[in-house]
């Protein structure tokens, strides 16, 4: 019901099935009638009402052969804000068809989280797509302090290399003569899942393997260290939101294998300490590896904020799979009553 896929008559289909097996077991020992089943799409309420007839035995001497039971609960969906940025791998390693199902997959989870029809919360998803670097388009000239011409930037040096503060001074952004990127642009958090799409269907695969600058652009988009970067209608809200999930889904199919700043460490140290960073701030981190070899799952799941939010793909079809419970996930359940 919160992606709007299910209409009325869906919802209560769907729900009288849930009950109707839950209930099961039960009849043997009473008389159970078809739920009242109460839709509220504006609050986001799934109510289920019954009255069930017991059957009594030692009260039959006083002639009470059954006794009414009502029972009552509701599903609420937790109607939380929603930022989400995501690291998605357009490395050489991804060409043919496997591009092609990053791009399906990611549509997927733009639709099943920003649907056609209006949300009572607000959901809005970043892009960092990333390969030897990353592109950061219009971005790049302003988080390098000038320095970068092309689009392209690197990582940065210094103590703040691993944590997402705002990109001035010293602790701007790396950028270097004859450094390569995506031609795939960094695109700030939106609602506008047409925008959303056009960016994913301009990923072509190309280039080395530098995800940790991958993970730590993911973090910028939604980081309000960064709120003075980004549009207004893009700027994060505060860290400690209490109506508001921030998340990051890293993505890729190999080895962390490129970086620039020798003092930081290798690709998959700098990606480690940045997950690290990112988590000290309750964002929740989703990782998905797609046909990808042992040192990339280690890493994939050392990110992960819980074993379950590490998803293994081995083709495409199950990478869409893990989108698509990825965005089932955000868009939580809860019980209320």
């Amino acid at each position: 019901m919160l992606d709007a896929r299910l209409t009325d008559a869906q919802v209560r289909t769907f729900t009288q099935r849930y009950f109707e097996e839950n209930a099961k077991n039960s009849e043997k020992f009473s008389t159970i009638p078809p739920p009242t089943i109460t839709i509220d799409r504006p609050r986001g309420l799934v109510k289920v009402d019954v009255t069930a007839s017991v059957t009594t035995t030692a009260a039959r001497i006083a002639g009470l052969n059954s006794i009414a039971v009502p029972a009552s609960s509701t599903v609420m969906s937790d109607q939380k804000d929603i930022e989400l940025g995501l690291a998605l791998d357009v490395t050489g390693s991804m060409s043919g068809q496997k591009i092609a199902d990053l791009r399906a997959a990611a549509k997927d989870l733009v639709d099943i989280l920003i649907p056609d029809t209006p949300t009572t919360n607000k959901i809005r998803i970043g892009l960092a797509p990333y390969a030897a670097s990353i592109n950061a388009g219009a971005y790049a000239a302003t988080t390098t302090g000038g320095r970068s011409t092309n689009g392209c930037v690197h990582e940065r040096a210094g103590s703040n290399a691993f944590t997402d503060a705002e990109p001035f001074g010293i602790d701007a952004l790396g950028f270097r003569n004859g450094l390569s990127c995506p031609a795939a642009t960094v695109l700030p958090m939106t609602t506008n899942k047409t925008a959303l799409k056009a960016n994913i269907d301009t990923y072509r695969a190309s280039g080395a393997t530098a995800g940790h600058i991958g993970a730590a652009w993911a973090n910028y988009l939604i980081s309000p260290e960064w709120k003075d970067i980004w549009p207004a209608a893009s700027r994060p809200v505060a860290y400690g939101d209490a109506k508001t999930l921030k998340a990051i889904v890293l993505m890729t199919d190999g080895e962390f294998n490129t970086q620039y700043v020798g003092g930081n460490g290798s690709s998959d140290a700098q990606a480690r300490r940045i997950c690290t960073e990112a988590k000290t701030q309750d964002v929740t981190i989703y990782t998905i590896g797609f046909q990808s070899p042992a040192a990339a799952e280690d890493l994939l799941k050392f990110c992960a904020t819980s074993p379950d939010q590490y998803y293994n793909a081995n083709d495409g079809s199950e990478l869409r799979e893990a989108f698509a419970e990825i965005a089932k996930q955000l868009n939580n359940l809860r019980l209320t009553q």
